[in-house]
């Protein structure tokens, strides 16, 4: 058998676990006007799409046009306005957006006739007066004009196209109860929509360089964090993903450079862009003997390294009851021991995460479970032997001590030619 069936059997295995999960999910994609500009790109990201439908989700799709629409302006010599980064929207050139974004549609709507041809069913893409707009109004003595935002949303009607089996298509004209025309937001549609259906998914793709320094993954607090810290141009959209930090699971940051990144996040252990997750994306719990292989895949570049002392198989499946673990998409990434049978004092052992998934605080959480689970059992102290890794422990409250201070037992098997550093933590109790 050839590499490249190896590995295509593999990639199945991997994948078989995320398709049937997401089968039947709410998934609400951002698409902005820069990766409509290319055909390839739009050609991709129609198959890919019509995949994912064939697959069971529900897809609604937001459509910008914003440098199609400054094309379009620039051709015919046009200047506009901007004001709190928000294009103003006069009436003379509100037939230009019309067109132009008739053209957009048009060209995705061919690439998903051509892209449900290859499906064994076909696939409607359909639009509709689902979102009403009211005016922007005036801002700092600016009037915004045919610049709208969202006023509410027929989602009921949304849901039930999706249940009928549809893909949804939202674009940047929506209309207002007395007629009128506006451009809004896409990117403010897609959110609102995914708040109102409580999807489980928002897909943003976005400029490949605002994500270089993203993590892969970001919790509610570190957003909150993060958005703090960024350019006023980043800061509006990490603030408006905030919002929906109650109503949507999870929200996928995507390169728009690369449209196939969109199977890679849904479908891979790992993803290709950036999560942002308000549930929780990894379970610590107690090990069971099942485990005993995940925790040796964790700890064993730890023990090649000397950092751990090496531990057998068979002794792991003696001591299993000690262990907790972190368990991600049915992986262990990582691991911790409390051996507490050191009358008021516990040890602290094997504290391990997977090198793929460190600097996402997982060692501190791994940590604050051990220590609650000392509490528990009414241990007054903590301790710990390490020869690599004192300095985060002091960081976290233990402070050095000689071997003198540990537990008789321990005491005499400590090794003096290993010469780990002990360290001791005291544990109050409220």
């Amino acid at each position: 058998m050839q590499q490249s069936e190896l590995d295509f059997i593999q990639s199945l295995r991997q994948s078989s676990h995320y398709i049937e999960q997401h089968r039947g999910k709410t998934c609400v994609l951002y698409i902005p006007g820069e990766l409509l500009e290319n055909g390839e790109r739009i050609q991709t990201l129609s198959r890919d799409i019509a995949l994912l439908h064939s697959l069971g989700l529900k897809l609604v799709l937001a459509m910008g046009a914003t440098p199609q629409i400054n094309k379009a302006l620039q051709a015919q010599d046009i200047a506009w306005q901007h004001h709190h980064q928000c294009r103003i929207t006069p009436t003379e050139i509100l037939p230009i957006f019309q067109q132009t974004i008739g053209q957009v549609r048009s060209q995705l709507e061919a690439a998903f006739c051509q892209a449900s041809n290859q499906q064994q069913k076909p696939i409607s893409l359909i639009s509709g007066n689902w979102v009403i707009a009211r005016p922007k109004g005036v801002v700092d003595g600016i009037d915004y004009q045919h610049t709208g935002q969202l006023r509410k949303m027929n989602h009921e009607a949304i849901q039930a196209c999706l249940e009928s089996k549809q893909i949804v298509l939202l674009t940047p004209l929506a209309y207002s109860l007395t007629g009128e025309v506006f451009n809004l937001n896409t990117l403010e549609q897609a959110c609102e929509v995914a708040k109102l259906l409580r999807a489980d998914k928002l897909m943003v793709f976005q400029p490949e360089n605002q994500l270089q320094n993203l993590p892969a993954a970001l919790n509610q607090v570190q957003l909150a964090q993060l958005t703090a810290e960024l350019p006023d141009a980043q800061k509006l959209l990490f603030g408006r993903l905030q919002t929906l930090s109650n109503a949507v699971k999870r929200i996928h940051l995507l390169n728009q450079e690369d449209p196939s990144s969109l199977l890679l996040e849904l479908f891979t252990r790992d993803g290709s862009g950036t999560m942002i997750f308000s549930d929780r994306y990894h379970q610590i719990r107690q090990a069971s003997i099942e485990d005993v292989g995940g925790i040796l895949e964790v700890i064993a570049p730890l023990e090649q390294n000397g950092i751990l002392v090496k531990r057998s198989r068979e002794r792991l499946e003696l001591e299993i009851d000690n262990f907790i673990v972190i368990e991600r998409d049915q992986r262990i990434i990582g691991c911790a021991a409390l051996y507490a049978d050191y009358h008021d004092s516990g040890e602290l052992a094997c504290l391990a995460v997977h090198p793929d998934y460190q600097g996402q605080e997982l060692g501190e959480q791994l940590l604050e479970e051990i220590e609650q689970r000392a509490k528990h059992k009414r241990l007054q102290q903590l301790f710990l032997l390490t020869t690599h890794t004192h300095h985060w422990f002091i960081e976290h409250g233990f402070y050095l001590a000689s071997p003198n201070e540990l537990p008789m037992q321990k005491q005499q098997l400590y090794n003096y030619q290993r010469n780990s550093k002990v360290l001791i933590k005291t544990l109050t109790h409220s």
